[in-house]
């Protein structure tokens, strides 16, 4: 059941050199969320630029970074906002003299929600948790959806290099929630790059990013790798403030494993809809810090000669109401490890990040011969290659690594209804 949450990396030597990638002109700011009275970083925060759809997410450390038109005036007004936080608004010129390497601090506070005490149930976490997967089938479909999404992968050196890129229009067949059916998943059009320059001592192959992310489907698959009678044995459970995403009040429990369990499992929250008791978000971590057997669980080959130490492991599930069913609409996976060659002082970071959203349902799903399949043991980095079409990217025909996903979801959703797909 783990291998619902692993990344699996293979690692080479070093290849000649790839490709670059030429960057446009821009201004690009830069800031960490923390929360203003731990000092500790918030996660997937939101920042936008106002009155643009210029956006972005804080990652694992709650850093985040726009690139703005330069000709942007001085007093445009930048939003960061975080569940159960006060918004902050901030001037573009109060980044100034900040950057990646060293961003400004944008201390969040935290704020109680007034809620009628009458919407409150009084069950305790373990029951509300329990009542919400128990519930899973009869509040997600019961049978084949069809699924189109944007899937994009890159493996990233320190704070800036980007490895290897790719991005993929996907058609999906998402199996019906009330059985052990794998969804199958298909590529109408991809693309990728590759950076690698004589100075890379490591050549990173990721496996599996496609098929693990629609694994982290905690509707569908074991909540947090452990069976549903486990959760209690695995896992210590709290009842946390109630939070509003969007018009709609989830109720939030967090978890964490227990101590004196030895193997690795995961910490986060899980959001459950106040109405429906559906599950409708997840963030979880998985407790790799300071285990040195964690590179056992992403790392499928590596050179002798190096060491590796996982510093985090990441995942974010979000699931949309459509009419009484909750759809998977989005996921995302991050893990950061550092490499050092052995006798020496020096070490590299490295990030490697996965993301899919769903830009649209329907109720037919999409015909995906065997052969056409994406698998599990699939490298992107060659299998888009067979879905290389210029004429579909057209003027998007650069790779953003940093752009919200957001931004290019609108892109692609305008290139799809071109291409007479919707």
């Amino acid at each position: 059941m783990k291998r619902t949450l692993f990344f699996l990396l293979t690692f080479l030597f070093v290849l000649p050199l790839g490709f670059a990638q030429e960057t446009p002109e821009y201004l690009q700011i830069a800031g960490k969320v923390i929360d203003g009275s731990s000092g500790k970083p918030l996660h997937y925060a939101s920042v936008n630029l106002a009155g643009t759809t210029i956006s972005n997410v804080t990652n694992a450390d709650g850093v985040f970074s726009l690139k703005i038109d330069p000709r942007t005036a001085p007093s445009a007004l930048v939003t960061v906002s975080y569940l159960g936080y006060a918004t902050v608004t901030l001037k573009l010129s109060d980044f100034q003299g900040f950057d990646i390497e060293n961003p400004r601090k944008v201390m969040l506070t935290q704020v109680s929600l007034t809620l009628n005490p009458a919407l409150i149930r009084a069950e305790n976490p373990e029951e509300l948790l329990m009542a919400a997967i128990y519930k899973i089938k009869q509040n997600y479909p019961d049978q084949h959806v069809g699924l189109t999404a944007f899937y994009r992968e890159m493996v990233k050196k320190g704070n800036s290099k980007y490895l290897t890129m790719n991005e993929a229009i996907l058609d999906i067949d998402k199996a019906p929630y009330s059985s052990y059916q794998v969804d199958r998943v298909g590529i109408y059009k991809g693309r990728g790059s590759q950076n690698y320059d004589s100075t890379d001592t490591l050549f990173i192959r990721y496996q599996g990013g496609v098929v693990s992310i629609l694994d982290i489907d905690q509707a569908k698959h074991p909540f947090a790798i452990v069976a549903p009678y486990d959760v209690p044995r695995f896992y210590d459970l709290h009842s946390e403030p109630a939070e509003f995403l969007g018009e709609r009040m989830f109720y939030v429990v967090s978890f964490n494993q227990k101590p004196g369990v030895e193997e690795i499992y995961l910490r986060g929250k899980v959001y459950i809809d106040s109405e429906s008791l559906a599950i409708g978000r997840m963030e979880m971590w998985m407790n790799v810090e300071g285990r040195d057997d964690a590179v056992e669980l992403f790392v499928l080959k590596r050179p002798q000669s190096t060491q590796f130490e996982v510093k985090s492991a990441g995942y974010v599930i979000n699931y949309k109401c459509i009419g009484d069913k909750w759809y998977y609409d989005y996921g995302k996976m991050e893990l950061k490890f550092e490499t050092r060659r052995k006798r020496s002082l020096f070490r590299n970071h490295y990030t490697v990040v996965s993301e899919i959203a769903v830009t649209d349902h329907k109720p037919e799903p999409p015909v995906i011969e065997r052969d056409a399949r994406v698998r599990f043991k699939d490298q992107m980095t060659e299998k888009v290659s067979a879905f290389t079409d210029a004429n579909f990217w057209e003027n998007y025909n650069v790779i953003e690594p940093d752009a919200d996903i957001e931004a290019i979801i609108r892109k692609i959703v305008r290139q799809l209804k071109k291409h007479n797909l919707e």
